[in-house]
């Protein structure tokens, strides 16, 4: 348990959906994570494994939520900021099933796959064990999900939408009763109110990214809740302003790759795109979009 209050606020337009701060990088604003106060309770993504399972364990204790009655734990896909709390959390959640993109679940349950997976990620950061050290989920309590699966929330359900773009292991998840889609990184960055584009590498892929963006336009939600961060009330909105960045974003480091001493450089070109498209982690979505048109 953390010994410092939970951030807790309950997403507009509900009575049991809620943000979380995870505290990404120990900071505030960073990351959210999501508790759905059902009869069969739910944890939309599970952060990183240095901050955000004492996170959701006080806000848990704080809405009045047993651990051990919590039935669902769903990172939207295996990047360590969105799953790396999966391990710790399921032990602490002793009855949850571990529900995870069907191409990404194994490295959540396989030991030298989650070694690969952290080896990735300390190469793409540049430091040791960013996000902490992650512990395994036990195999028999992880359930691989497909796109058209559902999550039954004892009340209503979560449908299961494949998400590829960002990652080919990504869900989002829509709860239609309220409207709330929790947009994994389908659907771009939140931060004051703007959205940003995450194209981070390995496997950012445009067209995937925009035929994505616009599926998830078919489901009309109402809210769109953000990993990075937080809750967008205009959701067809944002999702339509992401869909029309996309392109723009990618041509955007085109250009300014040809514009720099070292086209391959994602510094120099973050450098030099910063004043119009600054967000977090500028100098990894431009390496994930170098990536792709390196590939394409």
């Amino acid at each position: 348990m953390t010994d410092r209050d939970p951030v807790i606020e309950r997403v507009p337009g509900t009575d049991d959906v809620y943000q979380v701060d995870g505290r990404m990088f120990h900071q505030a604003g960073q990351l959210a994570v999501y508790v759905l106060d059902t009869p069969e309770p739910a944890v939309i993504d599970t952060g990183t494994a240095d901050t955000t399972p004492a996170e959701v364990l006080a806000a848990l204790d704080d809405l009045g939520i047993d651990s051990e009655d919590v039935a669902h734990l769903v990172p939207t896909h295996v990047h360590l900021d969105h799953a790396g709390g999966t391990g710790e959390l399921a032990a602490a959640c002793p009855n949850a099933t571990v529900h995870c993109h069907e191409r990404g679940i194994d490295f959540l349950t396989d030991p030298d796959l989650l070694e690969t997976l952290k080896r990735g990620v300390e190469k793409a950061i540049g430091m040791p064990e960013p996000y902490g050290d992650p512990d395994l989920v036990p195999a028999d309590r992880a359930r691989p999900l497909g796109d058209g699966d559902a999550i039954d929330l004892g009340d209503r359900s979560l449908s299961v939408h494949d998400a590829p773009g960002h990652a080919p292991h990504q869900a989002a998840f829509f709860d239609g009763t309220t409207g709330v889609l929790f947009t994994a990184d389908a659907a771009g960055m939140l931060f004051d109110g703007a959205v940003y584009p995450t194209t981070q590498p390995p496997s950012f892929d445009l067209e995937d990214a925009v035929a994505t963006v616009e599926r998830l336009q078919g489901l009309d939600p109402a809210v769109n809740c953000y990993p990075h961060f937080g809750v967008a009330t205009a959701a067809m909105a944002r999702l339509e302003t992401y869909e029309r960045m996309l392109p723009e974003w990618v041509a955007a480091v085109e250009g300014a790759a040809d514009a720099v001493d070292d086209p391959d450089d994602p510094i120099a070109i973050a450098n030099e795109l910063r004043s119009e498209w600054g967000s977090v982690g500028l100098e990894g979505d431009v390496a994930g979009v170098l990536q792709y048109l390196e590939e394409s």
